[in-house]
């Protein structure tokens, strides 16, 4: 198996994505990690891969959307109300099960690239936003680490501080997974870090080794989308 993961910015330059190559032998290698990538370039890595982990928003809340197409609400004092249209079901049980938020996509500038998100999947002919066709999955780098029992803040930057958190990470994923052959180089920047994380995700995801989404709400997370955090230590493989 070859999984892709993604950390999507609104722009090429900070996009990154992260190839690799799960060996039948069981040797884990990063075949490819490249920065500044561009549509071309993404859809160029996406036809080599057998699973893709996006590192960014794949829907928006239903009831944002609901208001959106039809504003109807004439209070602004409930706070119920006010979470529903920020946050997604997927938004609200990561934090139950990591105790971090991800951004909202409906309030927040990760909106921006969940825009850039929707034209992928337009592109590839993806409709089920729920990771439900097997290959293309919403995942979380921050929710992996904290999953796999990592740390999961401080990593972000250019830093001399952040530098050297990315190398301890880099370091512990080595001796998670031994047989992860890993470049020093990965640890560079956090969007590469990311998509490497992201890749990692992505096989845990199609190894059925992350968290789904109860069935009597399928309906709204394959328009909202599913953030699949990995069960609990549980390491791909």
């Amino acid at each position: 198996m070859i999984t892709l993961g993604i950390d999507l910015s609104s722009q090429p330059k900070d996009t990154a994505a992260c190839l690799v190559d799960w060996h039948a032998a069981g040797r884990i290698t990063v075949r490819e990690a490249v920065h500044q990538c561009d549509d071309a370039a993404l859809d160029g890595l996406i036809r080599r891969a057998d699973a893709v982990g996006i590192d960014a928003p794949l829907g928006w809340p239903e009831a944002f959307v609901a208001a959106v197409g039809g504003w109807t609400a004439t209070t602004w004092d409930n706070r119920e109300f006010q979470k529903s249209l920020r946050l997604r079901l997927t938004d609200i049980e990561v934090h139950a099960q990591t105790k971090l938020t991800p951004l909202s996509v409906s309030t927040d500038r990760i909106g921006l690239p969940a825009m850039r998100a929707m034209a992928l999947l337009s592109r590839h002919g993806v409709t089920d936003r729920s990771g439900g066709d097997g290959r293309f999955f919403e995942v979380y780098p921050a929710g992996s680490l904290k999953q796999w029992g990592m740390r999961c803040r401080g990593y972000k930057g250019s830093d001399k501080t952040a530098l050297a958190t990315r190398r301890t990470l880099l370091a512990e994923l080595r001796k998670a997974i031994p047989a992860l052959e890993v470049d020093d180089a990965c640890a560079q920047t956090d969007h590469v870090f990311d998509a490497l994380i992201a890749s990692l995700t992505a096989r845990a995801a199609a190894q059925g080794k992350t968290l789904r989404p109860p069935p009597e709400r399928y309906g709204i997370v394959r328009r909202e989308g599913w953030i699949h955090l990995p069960m609990a230590e549980n390491w791909p493989g």
